[in-house]
């Protein structure tokens, strides 16, 4: 007996509950959007004060950290097109950003271009914080998307405290 393996139970899925189905009616297209425009501002307008301002403070840091440390130029959409796509998701900041990239640096002319562009490794971890954040704020969007509202955690505490 001390060789035989245990049999196991045959994996049967009809115990399993299936989840509700994901009524379209229920997600907050608004808010999401709103989200995309200002980080947090979706959670803000969804009832959810503090996730919104936190949203909004950690999303603007990297933002304005990656700008800092890598340069205007870590956000452009021309050289690095597949960074761009997830710097987008940080909304209007970042295009922004790229305008002022494409109408001050690469419209200069080259002298004055070497002078303004961020250098190798810098510049690549401008465009990455950039992009993290961009990617958290998309991830924060889609939160947006499906919260309920008025159900933030400061609310509950104080709840359950009544």
């Amino acid at each position: 007996m001390l060789g035989e393996l245990p049999r196991m139970m045959p994996l049967s899925t009809n115990n399993m509950p299936t989840p509700p189905p994901q009524n379209p009616a229920n997600l907050n297209i608004v808010n999401a959007l709103l989200g995309w425009v200002l980080p947090g501002l979706g959670h803000l307008t969804l009832g959810h004060h503090r996730r919104g301002r936190y949203i909004f403070l950690g999303v603007l840091f990297m933002i304005v950290t990656g700008v800092f440390v890598g340069g205007i130029d870590a956000v452009d959409h021309k050289n690095d097109s597949l960074w761009f796509m997830a710097q987008v998701c940080c909304g209007p900041i970042v295009i922004a950003i790229d305008l002022a990239t494409q109408f001050f640096i690469v419209e200069a002319p080259i002298e004055k271009r070497a002078t303004l562009v961020g250098l190798s490794h810098v510049n690549e971890i401008g465009t990455l914080f950039i992009a993290m954040a961009g990617l958290m704020n998309f991830v924060v969007i889609l939160d947006a998307l499906q919260a309920k509202r008025n159900t933030d955690f400061e609310r509950r505490g104080k709840e359950l405290e009544n």
